[in-house]
């Protein structure tokens, strides 16, 4: 404040600008989250977030306060904008942008929210020294109906395969960039790249390949047309399920007309292609603007999120009742009775997204719409009815608020024998996670990848073969395409999809909870499962095998899958125990000259992949042991400074 008042820069200022400045790249704050620090890193996080809020608040509260009154606007942006450049967080541009879109949001949750900074930095990191939690506004529990005992068993009955069974295809995380242009830049500073600057990489290797790029672009048309085609000649289907994030990730060039844009030309292909296939959509994170703002009902118009609710309800309509439209504007979410037995629930679970500001706003908020999926399941239940629910982020991640996490978890625990089918998306990666009750594995969220390539995966999509008595998942594979060879072979020739695997083929032919949770426990026991598991997760992108998973990764890849609720990790840290000693005595054999690496992937070459790659700098997803070529107490502060900032705008 001192600074931007006086315009004097003191020398211990200038020094830490100087240093946090060249400390990282201008798209650190857009890929990393808090739970993937180290324990040091996530203090100082903690400690900086609680500062830097404090002073903000109380400027904003305080009658005196430099940022009170109704000239605060610029005062607040002048200071963005020079942390902005004085870090080299992002481009003038991005940075501007992006506050711009946020303000309004930002100034009206400060002013309004009945938690204080220290409940603030814990609700956001969600990390137990970090996390006051004494607030009742964000430690609450759902009434759960308790007429059905509580799990003594795993959840183990399933039907058999049989050509009866339906096919579902689960499209997620599409990301269609309408500004997408071949040739364009690939590695720029902004969060999305492959868009502009042809004469920079014209015959370069940076510039954007015809069908996609494996690095910070999402997806042409031309590939969601030829994806689109290429499944309705090889697959007969029974439903389309979309779970969420249609939008691109240029996050500081949204608006409600470009999104709407974006994601009608998207969902109305869809509907031209697949005309006689109902399509079951949720909302993402990337669909609201501005990014990641999903309001309650009753704020004022010019913050509120009604709008994009209507948006969509006039999209959704051609496959929904009317009955749906009642809760599609309350809040984006629905139930639909598909047939007589089978019910589809769409959540909005961007309630539980800890980059949604507006739970920093009131965290009861966040209540309503859990209880509302409580009573739907009950009645169905009554109703002998079976449930798949659709949703866009896993409630074990990361940054799923646990609170709202844990009580989602009851539900599924609760209504176990009604809930046959979880469908989630978010991550880009293709994978699953396994929900338990009192140690017993009562259900699986299948998640089906993504679409787009952003960033170092091959385009992919997943179909369900569900049984049709208790529609439960009895199987699925994963089609691919390889980015590089399509791009090698060039805009004439369509890029060669293939089925990646088949789920029972490659891991286990049961996929009931118990069975799968079974089958964690032999991934444990040996590193190469845990190896093909990841690398079908990361859709065999060339990228991701260049860098391989090591020890850290494939304990990380093995946790994720054990956990649906992001603080409680028993079975994960069983999991995580076992396999630790499996991948040391495998190096120990190793080193006596047994050959058993501990990074290369022993999943079978997949047809039309090559060796040729595009090199990344980013950590294998689901933990890496890449090194970072500065210093701890750079890395420190730095990350310190940008999650506050990311915090707050």
């Amino acid at each position: 404040m001192k600074y931007l008042k006086t315009g004097v820069e003191s020398a211990v200022l200038k020094q830490i600008s100087t240093q946090l400045s060249q400390s990282h790249s201008k798209k650190d704050i857009f890929v990393k989250e808090v739970h993937e620090l180290g324990a040091v890193d996530q203090f100082f996080v903690c400690v900086t977030c609680r500062a830097t809020l404090n002073v903000i608040a109380r400027s904003f509260r305080d009658p005196e306060g430099e940022l009170a009154g109704p000239d605060n606007k610029p005062i607040m942006k002048k200071i963005v904008l020079d942390i902005c450049d004085r870090l080299k967080i992002q481009t003038e541009e991005v940075c501007g942008a992006l506050f711009e879109s946020h303000w309004d949001i930002a100034e009206y949750i400060i002013t309004n929210t009945v938690i204080d900074s220290r409940e603030m930095c814990g609700l956001f990191m969600q990390l137990s020294f970090c996390d006051t939690g004494k607030h009742p506004d964000y430690e609450w529990s759902l009434a759960v109906d308790q007429s059905v005992p509580e799990a003594t068993e795993p959840k183990s009955d399933i039907p058999s395969k049989s050509e009866k069974d339906l096919k579902i295809l689960h499209l997620t995380d599409i990301h269609h960039d309408p500004w997408y242009k071949a040739g364009a830049l690939a590695e720029c500073d902004e969060p999305l790249c492959c868009q502009r600057h042809s004469e920079v990489a014209e015959g370069t290797s940076k510039a954007a390949g015809y069908w996609g790029d494996y690095r910070e672009c999402d997806l042409p048309w031309q590939t969601l047309e030829n994806a689109f085609d290429h499944i309705k000649t090889t697959h007969k289907l029974d439903y389309i399920y979309q779970t969420g994030d249609v939008v691109d990730h240029m996050v500081w060039g949204t608006s409600d007309e470009k999104n709407e844009d974006v994601y009608k030309n998207v969902i109305e292909k869809m509907y031209e292609v697949f005309p006689d296939v109902p399509v079951y959509p949720t909302i993402g994170n990337h669909e609201s603007h501005p990014l990641n703002m999903f309001s309650p009902d009753y704020v004022p118009e010019y913050v509120n999120t009604r709008k994009l609710y209507e948006v969509l309800y006039n999209i959704w309509s051609k496959y929904l009742p009317e009955d749906t439209k009642s809760t599609i504007l309350k809040g984006g979410y629905y139930t639909t009775l598909v047939k007589p037995g089978f019910r589809i629930i769409a959540l909005n679970n961007n309630d539980c997204y800890t980059d949604n500001w507006w739970i920093f706003h009131n965290g009861t908020d966040m209540k309503s719409q859990l209880q509302w999926l409580h009573e739907v399941l009950l009645t169905a239940e009554k109703a002998n009815e079976y449930v798949h629910i659709l949703a866009h982020i896993p409630s074990g991640d990361g940054t799923c608020w646990k609170v709202w996490s844990r009580e989602y978890n009851r539900i599924i625990a609760r209504f176990r024998n009604t809930i046959s089918g979880i469908f989630n998306g978010h991550t880009h990666k293709d994978e699953m996670n396994v929900h338990y009750s009192n140690g017993h594995a009562v259900g699986i969220s299948w998640n089906g990848g993504a679409l787009t390539t952003w960033t170092d995966k091959n385009p992919n999509y997943r179909v369900y073969q569900v049984e049709p008595s208790s529609y439960q998942v009895v199987d699925h594979e994963t089609w691919i395409f390889n980015l590089t060879e399509a791009n090698n072979a060039g805009k004439d020739a369509s890029p060669n999809w293939f089925r990646e695997y088949t789920f029972s083929e490659e891991f286990t032919s049961n996929l009931s909870p118990a069975s799968i949770d079974s089958f964690l426990d032999k991934m444990a026991e040996n590193p190469d499962l845990v190896r093909k598991f990841w690398r079908y997760k990361m859709t065999s992108a060339d990228p991701r095998l260049a860098e391989g998973c090591g020890k850290s990764c494939l304990l990380s890849t093995l946790c994720r899958i054990a956990t649906s609720v992001n603080d409680q990790k028993t079975r994960c840290e069983e999991l995580k125990a076992k396999l630790s000693v499996a991948i040391d005595n495998e190096n120990n054999s190793s080193s006596e000259g047994t050959t058993a690496g501990t990074t290369a992937s022993t999943a079978p070459t997949p047809t039309g992949s090559t060796t040729e790659s595009n090199p990344s700098t980013k950590p294998p997803g689901g933990g890496g042991d890449g090194a970072m070529s500065i210093t701890a107490i750079s890395l420190t502060s730095l990350l310190a400074a940008l999650f506050a900032i990311k915090c707050l705008f």
